[in-house]
């Protein structure tokens, strides 16, 4: 009997400290305690601004995660199971703090195949529906939110050159997370900046509401998962894929073989693995993918970096450092948001007018679906209207590119003559040469009326 029980209480323990989170025992510190105690790692990065168009965090508080008492000069302390059950206090503002104390850690990708697709999925990140309290149409053709982000900038930037396709690849780690609590307690410096907004928003008011949001942003930080992420976004261009023998897909795939393989022992050996080595075998080259398609956009979210583009790097030492730093110098990972307003009074005046600014603003920067270019051969993809997409032959591809180097599709219109000699019932017996390098080709002239 003595022994079942200790299975039990076993089974009971693993069951809590291998789930999702472990939230550490909690206990009231004393005051002596709390002033000794560290906070618990990112204490402050929920509570920040944030801008939703430009997907910015401002970098300043609009809630005050610094105090941590909550009676008598108390404050909670955890025992951090993250680092080896170290004492750490909370901030008096935060709740379901959780530690994950250990991170399996693989690379995603997606493909995106005109810049406008990426650029709807550039709030991916947020984990809750941003909009809400917000009175924001939904158009068709029309995106909102990310589409002055960073990476919404690289990939429209891109599209203006040439004809490009684009991916993603990403790896993160998530150690923490917790929520902000209900009741908040505001920086000082942000309900002074309410105070002094005009009490509706007006043509004469707006600038005042336009300083507030370029300050805090449109949106505060309500919940987070801490840790870091590395992620890229690769540009492609199509074309000079197609004339190497290559889809973006292959891209894609392949520069997630390279970036796998510092986390994947096994992924030199993987069929995925064997079929770009068979690619590059073709293509007469040993160079690497993420060589072959360099122009990227990296991000590196979270810990101490010191390798330059840390996600496709062979450099195992400097990932397991990067992974390990994590622990004590976590950034957000992913997170909640709510509209700035959330956090004034219903019988605030200016409640209303900040909401207005938001819409106006989130809207005077929505991104309406005009494609880069029009198609010059084939039509528009049903999956994405701004991808052209052609009859795949010998000489074009489904995404209307040539298939190897000196083919394309060359169509003269307008050919005519006049006064050429030939019988009424019959053809004439002129023809019209089209030269354009070799061969040269004849066309039969129409017949004579």
């Amino acid at each position: 009997m003595a022994g079942l029980w200790r299975l039990l209480i076993l089974g009971c323990a693993c069951h809590f400290l291998c789930g999702p989170g472990v939230s550490g025992a909690k206990f009231t510190g004393t005051p002596k305690q709390c002033e000794e105690a560290e906070f618990v790692p990112g204490h402050n990065l929920a509570g920040e601004g944030l801008d939703i168009v430009k997907m910015e965090r401002k970098g300043v508080y609009v809630v005050n995660l610094d105090n941590w008492r909550i009676r008598n000069g108390t404050c909670t302390l955890v025992r951090n199971a993250c680092l080896s059950s170290k004492e750490q206090k909370l901030p008096a503002g935060v709740t379901n703090w959780r530690c994950i104390p250990k991170c399996k850690m693989h690379v995603t990708s997606k493909q995106y195949e005109s810049s406008e697709s990426l650029v709807k999925d550039t709030t991916s990140i947020v984990k809750n529906n941003w909009k809400e309290g917000l009175s924001i149409p939904l158009v068709a053709g029309v995106s909102i939110g990310g589409t002055h982000s960073r990476e919404a900038t690289f990939s429209m930037d891109k599209s203006k050159q040439d004809k490009y396709s684009f991916t993603s690849h990403q790896v993160d780690c998530s150690f923490y997370s917790y929520t902000l609590a209900s009741t908040q307690r505001l920086h000082e410096e942000f309900v002074e900046s309410l105070k002094k907004l005009p009490k509706s928003y007006t043509p004469s008011t707006k600038s005042a509401y336009m300083d507030l949001i370029d300050t805090y942003g449109t949106h505060y930080i309500t919940q987070v998962q801490l840790g870091g992420r590395l992620k890229g976004i690769t540009a492609i261009k199509d074309c000079q894929a197609a004339m190497k023998g290559l889809t973006s897909t292959a891209v894609k795939d392949c520069l997630e073989v390279e970036a796998s393989a510092t986390y994947k022992k096994t992924v030199t050996l993987s069929s995925e693995a064997r079929h770009c080595r068979e690619l590059k075998k073709k293509m007469g080259t040993s160079e690497s993918f993420r060589s072959m398609f360099s122009e990227r956009h990296s991000e590196v979210v979270g810990g101490k970096v010191e390798v330059n583009n840390l996600l496709f790097s062979n450099d195992q030492q400097a990932h397991q450092q990067w992974q390990a730093s994590l622990k004590t110098m976590p950034d957000v990972v992913y997170y909640s948001a709510k509209p700035l307003f959330f956090l004034m009074s219903q019988s605030d005046p200016a409640r209303e007018g900040l909401k207005e600014a938001i819409q106006q603003y989130i809207g005077q920067n929505a991104l309406v679906t005009k494609c880069s270019g029009s198609c010059q051969v084939g039509h528009r993809s049903g999956r994405d209207s701004c991808f052209c997409v052609c009859g795949q032959n010998s000489q074009m591809t489904s995404n209307c590119c040539p298939a190897a180097p000196g083919l394309a599709d060359l169509r003269v219109y307008g050919l005519y003559a006049r006064d050429l000699y030939g019988d009424w019932g019959s053809g004439t017996d002129g023809s019209v040469v089209v030269t354009y390098g070799d061969p040269d080709r004849a066309h039969p002239s129409d017949r004579r009326r």
